[in-house]
């Protein structure tokens, strides 16, 4: 992966997160880290077609000797010294004549830059900057400093053996040391003692430099004339060595690896908080659980609601069981005949002890919220439509099976049995009037008249009362239809939220996996983790 790969890389990633972020999928405390990701580096202050110096940055307290040992090193007086605090007071930048520097990021103020170029063609592959004091009282400083930083390939720590444990410059070295090569320098060491050099390089070993690069220099006036014999020839001979265009290289490929790896590390941790389908498989059975017994109970606070709008309906007086009614209050949730304003306030409770249970379970709250929205508000229209479906249906086709089959016998039998029973009084009026008359018989009776009348009346009346009696209630079935709805309606809606539940599993999978395939894209090809030269590796620290 190169410079310009891992700027668009991070630049999507980074889109992706605040994306996630604005829907509610990540706080803000886990897109911050990613807002310290720079992808600034050394080359963007240069022009890509041509091999580029190798940038040098001096960097320490006030009064350690920064100016001082940069104006030795380059055997000229191009930084001011003084026993003014702090000295310098703008970033210093002291280059070749043939390198161009007009590539400035907009965000570093130009009007504290310092340019000079000079002529010594053995400097030609090397930029020196000399930066504020980083322990300034005058914040500006600092913060140009920290501007500065990620434009540097060789950091040169600078300290002096008072100050060689200043916490400021301490701070801010941990927090970069992984993207830039560093070398130490303990100027002013006439005053130190050798006790010092060995308590600084196991301070530094703590802090992952196994071997260190450490120079006792000292510079005490403008023409760099030391007092006592020091490392310098040493720091010039690694400087010379670095300037190589495989080092410069290698320099810069091991501080890409690094701000990889940061990317990686907070790639990680966004993963980690986006794997949570089980979280929200454990949500989803704790509410299906919970919303057994909460149907129950909207059942029984509902059944006089219900009787009441099964009387009025069969009386006329409600045309529609679906058609929302105004709230109590006139502001909540639209209610109606079935579903009344106590139910939609236990459904709400219990939808906001569904968002705590949530966030009992580290689970994000907006998306869940959102997803409850529309349930929360459309619980009464969904009940009134099933209640209203089944109310009609109930209606249409009332009673059992049996009972509706039994009636129509019954209402067929209660026209036929008569008939049949007429007939065949009908048959022996006739028979008997001919055999009378035929033969000089004596007519039908009074007996036969009246129990030819108790037939017929029976034949009538015994499938009629059966009629009657297995005709169904509309009452009934309209009750009947009703509770069928509500029943139906509840678990629409409870549906309705475990469907939820599931599909928020199911998209913080996908992000998750989202998540990976951003992490396999960061990748570290094998040959960019070797450190190739054992003084690139004393310059970086472990990882």
């Amino acid at each position: 992966m190169n410079q310009q790969e891992y700027s668009a890389i991070r630049s999507e990633i980074l889109a992706w997160v605040q994306a996630l972020a604005h829907a509610g999928w990540l706080s803000r405390e886990d897109v911050e880290p990613f807002a310290g990701l720079d992808d600034t580096s050394p080359g963007t202050l240069f022009d890509g077609s041509i091999h580029r110096p190798l940038v040098i940055g001096f960097f320490g307290g006030t009064g350690v000797g920064k100016s001082s040992l940069l104006n030795r090193l380059a055997g000229a007086a191009i930084a001011r010294v003084g026993v003014e605090r702090p000295t310098s007071r703008e970033v210093s930048l002291y280059a070749h004549e043939s390198v161009r520097l007009d590539r400035f990021p907009p965000d570093l103020p130009l009007d504290r830059i310092r340019l000079a170029h000079h002529h010594n063609d053995t400097l030609r592959r090397l930029v020196w900057i000399d930066m504020p004091d980083i322990d300034s009282t005058e914040t500006a400083n600092r913060e140009l400093a920290l501007r500065w930083i990620p434009h540097i390939d060789l950091l040169i720590y600078v300290v002096s053996p008072e100050r060689y444990r200043d916490d400021c410059g301490w701070a801010m070295l941990m927090e970069q040391r992984g993207t830039h090569a560093w070398a130490f320098v303990m100027n002013q060491w006439d005053h130190g003692d050798p006790v010092q050099i060995q308590d600084f390089l196991a301070l530094l070993k703590n802090s992952g430099f196994a071997e260190p690069y450490l120079f006792r220099t000292q510079c005490a006036s403008d023409d760099g004339t030391p007092a006592a014999a020091d490392d310098f020839a040493s720091l010039e001979r690694l400087i010379e060595e670095l300037a190589d265009k495989h080092l410069v290289d290698q320099i810069e490929s091991q501080a890409l690896a690094c701000r990889t790896r940061r990317l990686q590390t907070c790639l990680a941790v966004v993963k980690a908080r986006l794997e949570q389908r089980s979280a929200w498989d454990a949500q989803r059975g704790s509410w299906e659980a919970q919303w057994n017994e909460v149907a129950t109970e909207l059942k029984q606070g509902l059944a006089w609601v219900t009787q009441r709008a099964a009387e009025e309906f069969l009386a006329g007086r409600l045309k529609s069981l679906a058609p929302p009614e105004s709230a109590a209050d006139g502001d909540g949730p639209p209610v109606n005949a079935v579903w009344d304003p106590w139910a939609q306030q236990r459904w709400e409770d219990v939808l906001a002890g569904l968002t705590v249970d949530a966030d009992d379970r580290k689970l994000p709250r907006l998306p869940l919220q959102q997803a409850l929205a529309p349930l929360a508000t459309g619980a009464s229209a969904t009940v009134g439509r099933r209640v209203e479906e089944r109310l009609r249906c109930a209606l249409s086709r009332p009673g059992n099976r049996l009972q509706r089959v039994l009636y129509r016998l019954c209402r067929i039998a209660s026209l036929l049995l008569p008939l049949g029973a007429a007939g065949w009084v009908t048959f022996n009026v006739v028979t008997f009037y001919y055999r009378s008359s035929t033969e000089h018989l004596g007519y039908l009776g009074v007996d036969f008249a009246v129990h030819s009348a108790l037939l017929i009346i029976l034949a009538w009346l015994l499938p009629y009362l059966s009629y009657r009696a297995l005709k169904p209630s509309a009452e009934r079935a309209a009750l009947k239809g009703i509770r069928a709805g509500l029943d139906a309606g509840l678990d629409e809606i409870g549906t309705g939220v475990s469907r939820s539940l599931e599909q928020l599993g199911r998209r913080s999978e996908q992000l998750a996996e989202t998540a990976s395939e951003w992490l396999k894209s960061c990748e570290i090809p094998g040959d960019d983790r070797i450190i190739g030269d054992s003084r690139i590796a004393r310059l970086l620290p472990g990882r």
